[in-house]
């Protein structure tokens, strides 16, 4: 996807474009009142020679007033500038993560999280500081070249004329350094974005690093990484550095020359050495722009990258919630799979031409060896992926004709895997759902058997969760299957849901799902076989294809693929 960096930056300044006209304002005014101090120090040194004292004074209180309003004028445009800097941020921050909420599933499996958490911090920051805090600068600097442009042509042409010849000079050293320098800013990103990730991996997987010894490999790995992120910013810093040492010694023989020049001329009584020292103030007036700009040009090119970084997970495809009207309001529970295939993107086909029918209340188990393409089924039924072939219906509306908002609503999934948020147990528990009663929620933990050690925390449903380390993964379990619980979806998918729970919690739970069941299509994916004897049907998946159907009883006097799976785990044990 090619990104706009015009377009880009042009979103977010239009909104802002009363604060931008004012800092631009402000920059004008400080330039302006830069330009004007050295014409009175000038005629300020001319009258101390002449010695009229009584002139001199009125011309150091208009320096002192220049001076004083000057300073007035910078502060309140830093003000502006930061308050314009906190403003862009935090609405680049608010659509980073609008942005996330809406990007389909496929992007984020295929995304590193750390990469995607550095556009929010690291790359936001260096935009904001990179771009916003040199755009006061540069606009500053640009103002204050044209006025000391023309008041120096108004001093003396000749002089004006000799810098005027060096000033392309040291344009084309910071244009030809700074082309050299992008490239390498541009992998310093890229490099810094899979440092972050690869940092964020090793920290969500410390524990299993640690119990298979794979801490020393781990750490090469990140070495690599880190050294080739070492090797390029000290590239791209270190030539970005050189403009400046470059346009000064360029500077400074112009400098030298005009000063000559100058001291000819007073010679010869065609100039003042006051007007000598207010035409030298500007020359550093006029190339004290060019130091500043040329100081931030590794802050911008850090800017530049992160900005396209930004403006390219913005562009990202979202996933798109359909606004259709529907006949329904809720569904009954009817599933159907027509002729579906599907291949995750750039693998070969997992599913081909599956057709199954699930009726309203039926307990489906779904059975399988890892990656026969159970979990796929239920990312299609939600739509986190789209098929290339087929139709998936539900009460005979195709779900591609649903909002998904709608589709996953009337859908109560719980995994293997499960999260609870920061926040307090009441909190998580009627995560989804508005307006809950005190009675409902206790209610829908104590169907979950949650309800005993919820009670035996310090603050009962109260209790503030920031480290979900301090409960167990049967807990953290049990709150996540309450929460659907007091759902109560039409569907329901259990995706390895009690695996994480002992035996004995799990046996409460299971009566606790057929309850629940009883009023909902349930689509159950188990590891433990012993689990799902009583399903209304059992489907054995393999390679992406239902290769056996039937009850656990017929399944097993078949003596086939479910008869092996089923009783190679009671001879595991």
């Amino acid at each position: 996807m090619k990104t706009n960096i015009i377009s880009f930056l042009s979103k977010y300044l239009f909104r802002k474009r009363f604060l931008l006209i004012i800092l631009i304002l402000f920059s004008f005014v400080s330039s302006l009142l830069r330009i004007f101090a050295p014409i009175y120090v000038g005629v300020t040194i001319d009258h101390i020679l002449e010695g009229s004292w009584e002139t001199l004074l009125t011309y150091l209180l208009i320096l002192v007033c220049i001076y004083i309003f000057s300073f007035f004028t910078d502060s309140l445009l830093n003000y502006i500038l930061t308050n314009f800097s906190a403003k862009m941020s935090k609405e680049i921050r608010s659509d980073l993560f609008q942005k996330l909420n809406r990007l389909p599933l496929s992007y984020l499996d295929k995304t590193q999280s750390g990469s995607i958490i550095q556009q929010f911090t690291l790359d936001t920051d260096q935009f904001i500081t990179g771009f916003l805090q040199s755009f006061s600068k540069i606009t500053t600097g640009i103002s204050t070249i044209l006025f000391s442009l023309i008041l120096m042509l108004k001093m003396n042409f000749i002089m004006t004329l000799l810098f005027v010849i060096v000033a392309p000079i040291m344009y084309y050293i910071s244009k030809f350094i700074t082309q050299k320098t992008k490239k390498f800013f541009k992998q310093r990103a890229d490099i810094l974005s899979s440092l972050n990730g690869y940092t964020e991996q090793i920290l969500s997987g410390q524990k299993t690093f640690q119990i298979f010894n794979y801490e020393t490999i781990a750490e090469e790995s990140f070495d690599k990484i880190n050294h080739k992120f070492h090797t390029v910013s000290l590239k791209a810093y270190f030539y970005s550095s050189l403009t400046n040492p470059c346009i000064r010694f360029v500077s400074n023989l112009s400098y030298l020359s005009i000063g000559m020049i100058g001291i000819y001329l007073i010679m010869i009584s065609k100039l003042t050495i006051g007007e000598l020292s207010s035409f030298l103030m500007y020359i550093t007036a006029f190339t004290r722009p060019f130091h500043e700009i040329t100081s931030v040009i590794s802050d911008i090119q850090s800017a530049i990258a992160s900005a396209k970084r930004i403006a390219t997970f913005l562009g990202e495809t979202e996933e798109k919630n359909e606004e259709r009207s529907l006949p329904i309001r809720s569904f009954n529970g009817y599933i159907e799979f027509k002729d579906v295939t599907f291949g995750y993107p750039g693998q070969e086909t997992l599913i081909s031409h599956l057709n199954l029918s699930v009726q309203k209340g039926e307990k489906i188990a779904i059975v399988g060896k890892t990656g026969s393409g159970k979990t796929t089924l239920i990312n299609l039924l939600l739509r986190f992926y789209d098929i290339q072939q087929g139709e998936i219906s539900i009460d005979g509306i195709s779900i591609h004709n649903m909002p998904r908002d709608f589709l996953r609503k009337n859908i109560g999934l719980v995994l293997q895997d499960t999260k609870l948020f920061t926040g307090t147990i009441r909190e998580n528990i009627t995560y989804g759902k508005e307006n809950v009663s005190q009675e409902e929620m206790e209610a829908a933990a104590k169907k979950a058997h949650a309800d005993s050690f919820i009670q035996r925390l310090p603050n009962g449903y109260d209790t503030y969760i920031s480290n979900v380390d301090m409960l167990s993964p049967g807990e953290i379990q049990l709150i996540n299957i309450a929460r659907i619980m007091l759902l109560h979806p039409p569907i329901l998918i259990l995706d390895e849901a009690t695996s994480n729970i002992d035996l004995i919690t799990e046996d409460k739970i299971q009566k606790a799902f057929h309850s629940l069941m009883d009023h909902s299509t349930s689509l159950v994916i188990a590891h433990r076989l012993s689990t799902i004897r009583n399903a209304d049907r059992i489907l054995v998946m393999e390679n992406g294809k239902i290769v056996e159907e039937g009850t656990h009883d017929s399944l097993l006097k078949q003596h086939k693929k479910y008869y092996d799976l089923y009783y190679s785990q009671f001879s595991s044990q």
